[in-house]
C-alpha cells in the first residue's frame, strides 16, 4: 500500500513538472541560433520581449549607461516620472535613493549640511557651458545681458511754408537821425508821430531751418530678445 501512494505521489509531481515546464516552454524560448524571447515564440532579436522590463540596476549599451544619472530631459507632463526630479531647485538628502546624483552634481547648485539642490531651470534657458570662461563654467548662471545703441540722427534741412507777408511798427521813442530833403516820414524824439509809420512789406517769403541733433547713446536695458516658445518642465535623472 506505500508503494501505492509513493508512486501516486510521484506520479503527480512528474505531472506537475511537465506542466510547468510546458508553461515555461510558452514564456521563455530558446532558438538554437541564440536568440531568446519572452512571450515571443519566434524571437528575430538577442533578447525580444513582449511587455514591459523592470530593472533593478542601471542598464548599459557597449559604451556605458543608457541613461546617466544627471541627465536633464525636457518633459510635456506636469508630473515628472519614477526616477526622475523637477529641475525646480528643490533640495534633497544626499543620502539614500538621491545618493548617485549627488556623486554627480554635489553641491555645485546649492545645499549644504547633507542636503544638494537640484539644478532651477525655470523661466530659463540652458546654455552650453565654457570652462574657459569662469563665468559660463558648469552650475553658472546670469541674468540677461544689458546693451544699448549708439544713436546718431541724421541732420536735415527744413523748408517753412511760403507765407507772412508783414512789416514793422517803430517805436515811439527812436534815435535822433536828420535827413535831407526828401519825401521822408518825420522822426523826432519828442513826439510820436513815427508810431504811425512801418517798414515797408518784405512780402510772402520762407526761411530755411537746419536741425542737427548730436548723436547719444541710448540706456542699459535688457529687452525681450527670445524667439517664439513654448513652457515645458526640465526634469534631471536620479
Amino acid at each position: 500500500m506505500k508503494k501505492i501512494i509513493s508512486i501516486l505521489i510521484l506520479l503527480v509531481c512528474l505531472m506537475t513538472n511537465v506542466q510547468l515546464l510546458l508553461a515555461q516552454n510558452d514564456a521563455l524560448k530558446i532558438l538554437p541560433n541564440g536568440n531568446v524571447g519572452v512571450g515571443i515564440t519566434n524571437p528575430k532579436e538577442k533578447l525580444q520581449v513582449d511587455g514591459n522590463i523592470k530593472s533593478e540596476g542601471r542598464i548599459d549599451d557597449k559604451t556605458g549607461n543608457v541613461m546617466p544619472v544627471g541627465s536633464i530631459l525636457a518633459f510635456a507632463g506636469t508630473k515628472p516620472p519614477e526616477g526622475w526630479l523637477l529641475c525646480d531647485g528643490s533640495s534633497y538628502s544626499a543620502s539614500g535613493d538621491k545618493s548617485e546624483l549627488f556623486k554627480v552634481i554635489g553641491t555645485l547648485y546649492g545645499g549644504a549640511n547633507g542636503q544638494f539642490n537640484v539644478p532651477d531651470l525655470r523661466q530659463t534657458f540652458v546654455m552650453g557651458a565654457n570652462p574657459s570662461n569662469g563665468q559660463e563654467q558648469v552650475g553658472r548662471k546670469g541674468d540677461a545681458d544689458k546693451h544699448n545703441h549708439s544713436i546718431s540722427p541724421p541732420e536735415r534741412t527744413y523748408t517753412t511754408s511760403t507765407n507772412g507777408a508783414h512789416a514793422h511798427k517803430f517805436k515811439a521813442s527812436w534815435y535822433k537821425r536828420y535827413f535831407a530833403k526828401g519825401d521822408y516820414s518825420g522822426i523826432d524824439t519828442n513826439g510820436n508821430d513815427i508810431q504811425q509809420e512801418t517798414t515797408q512789406s518784405e512780402g510772402d517769403h520762407y526761411h530755411l531751418v537746419t536741425v542737427s541733433i548730436p548723436t547719444f547713446t541710448s540706456g542699459d536695458n535688457t529687452g525681450q530678445n527670445r524667439p517664439k516658445w513654448m513652457a515645458m518642465n526640465y526634469i534631471i535623472k536620479y
